[in-house]
């Protein structure tokens, strides 16, 4: 005799691991630009990621007059993180170009 379960709970997308290591690595207050499906936030503080609910806190238009509000955005939907220049990998360097 077989047993059938099922699982009514909807699962939550899988983030793409490079997405999700970025985003756990990510120290708080970095400032980043956060491209999603349906908008982009520039200029957003990072506040945190929870993985378990795959939430992402930011801290966004920080710079209008009445002060920045926050948001937490589904990180499935996200499809682009941009990182301060300080923070991106050197370039490498060629060795195969000649000097003059």
């Amino acid at each position: 005799m077989y047993h059938v379960f099922f699982n009514r709970r909807p699962t939550r997308p899988r983030l793409p691991r490079a997405l999700y290591e970025q985003l756990a690595a990510l120290p708080l207050n970095t400032e980043v630009n956060v491209h999603t499906t349906n908008e982009t936030h520039y200029n957003a503080l990072f506040l945190g990621f929870e993985p378990r609910t795959n939430s992402v806190s930011l801290l966004v238009d920080r710079f209008y007059k009445e002060g920045g509000r926050s948001l937490t955005i589904d990180a499935a939907t996200i499809t682009s993180i941009d990182l301060p220049a300080s923070m991106r990998p050197a370039p490498s360097a060629d060795t195969d170009e000649e000097e003059e």
